[in-house]
């Protein structure tokens, strides 16, 4: 029986320690964000297509060779996640959306992943996606990023089961701003 007691108590310790971690990271990734806008000294862009709007039909070829479109995306809440392999702030993102997919409920089902720019850095940054989104590849300014309007990276845009956009910003992503600090 004691040893059940240490082995609750040891279980507990741990997963305290794990909820200060990830409070540490959003509290890290916040401060991130207030500090990019602080250098650029204006506010990000507006980017993304515009909330209360039906998410923009789309098919194209992911990574793993299936096929990812937008009508695959309806009956959940999904995320489309548009990054740039120019931009610093996406390569640190790439990281963290493993955790966000996690904190979220999402399935690699539920997200998609776009990654424009040189062919070689984006596939380097897919590693951490493995399993979590379905990731997409494509040159920049291309078909995805100018369909969805995309202005900066990185950007999230969010879609309620009826596939009406909640959500579209640079910055980010918005799962992490709903999180306590």
């Amino acid at each position: 029986m004691v040893y059940v007691s240490i082995g609750l108590l040891l279980v507990g310790a741990v997963t305290a320690l794990n909820l200060v971690l990830v409070l540490a990271v959003i509290r890290r990734l916040r401060r991130h964000e207030e500090e990019r806008k602080k250098l650029f000294g204006v506010e990000i862009p507006e980017s993304g297509p515009s909330v209360g709007e039906p998410l923009p039909a789309f098919t194209a070829v992911a990574t793993d060779g299936t096929l990812v479109d937008s009508e695959a995306l309806r009956g959940r809440e999904a995320s489309l996640t548009f990054l740039s392999t120019e931009c610093s702030v996406c390569e640190v993102a790439v990281e963290h959306l493993p955790e966000a997919a996690r904190l979220a409920g999402m399935d690699a089902t539920q997200m998609v992943v776009v990654i424009a720019g040189e062919e070689t850095k984006a596939r380097e940054m897919t590693a951490p996606l493995d399993g979590v989104a379905k990731v997409v590849l494509e040159e920049a300014a291309g078909p995805l990023s100018t369909l969805y309007a995309i202005k900066a990276t990185p950007t999230t845009v969010m879609v309620d089961p009826d596939g009406t956009v909640t959500h579209a910003s640079a910055g980010t992503n918005p799962v992490l701003d709903r999180l306590p600090a």
